[in-house]
């Protein structure tokens, strides 16, 4: 029985053998696992410091600010007195209504979230980085330091405006364990840079039709922040001589083929956070038996910057003839995941052709997917709510649920 007190990693084939003398192809899903908290554990904790920045461009004046501000409040009376908070809003200005220090007895800032009003353009990039810099001097003895950044707009005023600008500065903010997440509300947000920025800055990214679709959200944040296991995970991968490895989830790599260093998420206590690859094998490795084919090795600090240990894992396979091959039941999880990143693969395709117009390939690539995915019903549910939208042909609606 496993024991879920510890960290692991667990590395699970499409099959558990390859195929002797044939070069091939084999899926592998690499889990990284936290253990699980431990129910004695004292709620005491590094401080948590972060900073909310609040979109109070004109398009968000009235119940959108409204319900934005009542989400930072949720926020903000979840902190222990200890924890540190700044509070900056930005239009085509960006002002600290109050710098980053000790939440207290929270009277301030709900005071001076009280004064939030709405106002002009949208210095997005001027906001962020307002609350970035608030953090950067201090992230090394945060818990989490994190940047939430909650917007109705585009980039449209300010130095930098390019999603590759800013999500390469959030980035280098990840870099200095000050990371991001972004929440895009409304219907002309530019959902790419938004998108962008969480997946570069190491935080999460959510969407809503209004600012009162993101308080669960905003809740969950914080459950996640609160339950924070592993910081800066990165996950090493080394292939037996002549394996190439092929990454097939979005998520950023150093290294080469040969041996990637991938970076994972945060990963919560009793949560876990997932890779799957593809190894070509070649034919030489599995003339008498693939022998080890993978070695995988886990990198990764607790909130209160200790050394969080992973016992490495490795991949040995044997291997048998064809005909005994083709009877091994594939591994049910690793086709389910093969699945979820293949449907995201097709709802990207129908997204571009959604911002075409193109709602003939739209409705022909959903159909695939749904005759491809009928074996997976949370796949299915997903499907069926894009074809949904996709009847009404709203484009911005579309290209935003599929992307997120």
């Amino acid at each position: 029985m496993p024991d879920n007190n510890i960290p692991r990693i667990l590395i699970q084939p499409l099959k558990p053998a390859v195929i002797a003398g044939v070069g091939q192809t084999l899926p592998v899903l690499i889990r990284v696992q936290a253990p699980d908290a431990e129910p004695t554990a004292k709620a005491e904790h590094r401080p948590y410091h972060l900073a909310l920045v609040i979109d109070r461009s004109g398009s968000m004046s009235g119940p959108p600010l409204a319900e934005a501000v009542r989400c930072a409040r949720h926020i903000v009376d979840q902190l222990q007195a200890t924890d540190s908070a700044a509070l900056i809003v930005f239009d085509d200005r960006v002002q600290t209504l109050l710098p980053a220090r000790p939440v207290a007895d929270r009277k301030a800032l709900h005071l001076a979230l009280s004064r939030v009003q709405s106002g002009g353009s949208t210095n997005l990039h001027g906001g962020w980085q307002a609350g970035a810099d608030s953090l950067l001097p201090d992230a090394g003895q945060a818990a989490l330091a994190r940047v939430i950044l909650l917007s109705d707009g585009n980039a449209n005023a300010g130095n930098i405006t390019d999603t590759a600008a800013i999500a390469a500065l959030c980035a280098q903010a990840a870099e200095r364990s000050v990371t991001t997440s972004t929440y895009g509300l409304g219907r002309d947000f530019n959902e790419e840079l938004m998108v962008e920025m969480a997946r570069r800055g190491g935080g999460n990214h959510y969407y809503g039709d209004t600012a009162a679709d993101l308080f669960e959200p905003f809740a969950e944040e914080f459950d996640f922040i609160s339950a924070l296991c592993a910081r800066q995970v990165r996950l090493s991968l080394a292939a037996a001589r002549g394996v190439r490895i092929r990454l097939l989830n979005d998520y950023p790599v150093d290294g080469d083929a040969g041996i990637p260093v991938i970076r994972l998420p945060d990963i919560a206590f009793g949560a876990e956070a997932w890779a799957l690859v593809e190894l070509e094998i070649p034919a030489g490795l599995t003339v008498e038996g693939a022998g080890q084919l993978l070695q995988a090795a886990v990198t990764a600090s607790t909130p209160e910057g200790a050394l969080l240990a992973f016992a490495d894992a490795t991949l040995t396979l044997p291997a048998i003839p064809v005909a005994a091959w083709e009877v091994v039941l594939n591994d049910p999880l690793v086709v389910a995941r093969q699945a979820e990143l293949a449907a995201g693969r097709m709802l990207e395709q129908a997204r571009n052709a959604a911002e075409h117009g193109d709602w003939n390939t739209v409705e022909r690539l959903l159909a695939e997917a749904r005759q491809r995915f009928a074996d997976q019903p949370w796949l299915i549910e997903v499907l069926e709510n894009m074809a949904e939208l996709a009847r009404s042909m709203d484009s911005a609606r579309f290209s935003k649920e599929a992307l997120y």
